[in-house]
């Protein structure tokens, strides 16, 4: 019977060869989980900066300087800041102005987003964007300008509802001295007079009506 101590050491290098090839693939898969874990400490610690230091201080901002608006703890989250704003006559609709930081699977991008909701919606709205940027190229300054400049879309937007005539016609009404057609919310002047109010187009003009 012819020997098989060659067989046997030919098969004996295979299993070895695998073995070395599920120990170098083992190693690789580990060192790729070390490497993703620090990619993840560092985009953490860069998402919580950016929020604490640019998004989330540029929305209380722009909450400040309208009376109807707040932040929306309800819609933030750790990485996200939304700031909410109520209907009233100037601005009929609700509006959200939404800014947040995310991330590609693989945590080697970095990506600002931002939503802008107005509801009812009566025009068109140029609603979301991002700015991508690699993990370890992120210039804040750049960021931060990426950021205003998405607020500032947002408020050239929400003025809108100011001129808009599917959003304004409940405001007009008709000055009863003059009789000019004029928008009760930046009246000058009114009065109310046997349980109805009047609206006046200069403030002069404000008398009780004949």
């Amino acid at each position: 019977m012819p020997e098989m101590t060659d067989l046997e050491q030919k098969i004996k290098e295979k299993l070895s060869l695998s073995q070395e090839r599920e120990g170098l693939r083992w190693h690789q898969l580990q060192q790729q989980m070390a490497e993703a874990e620090a990619r993840h400490q560092r985009y953490t610690a860069l998402a919580d900066r950016l929020i604490q230091e640019v998004i989330r201080p540029r929305m209380e901002k722009l909450k400040t300087l309208f009376d109807n608006a707040r932040i929306s703890e309800a819609r933030c989250s750790r990485h996200t800041c939304c700031c909410q704003f109520e209907h009233t006559v100037r601005f009929p609709a609700i509006a959200f102005l939404e800014i947040g930081v995310t991330r590609d699977g693989e945590i080697k991008t970095v990506v600002l987003q931002s939503q802008l909701e107005i509801l009812p919606a009566f025009f068109p709205v140029d609603g979301k964007d991002e700015l991508t940027m690699l993990l370890d190229e992120v210039d804040e300054n750049n960021a931060a300008a990426w950021v205003e400049a998405k607020i500032l879309h947002f408020v050239d937007t929400y003025l809108r509802l100011e001129t808009s005539d599917h959003y304004q016609q409940e405001n007009i009404v008709t000055d009863p001295v003059c009789g000019m057609r004029a928008n009760k919310a930046f009246a000058p002047a009114q009065m109310t007079y046997r349980g109805q109010t009047y609206y006046f187009c200069i403030a002069e003009y404000r008398a009780a009506p004949k």
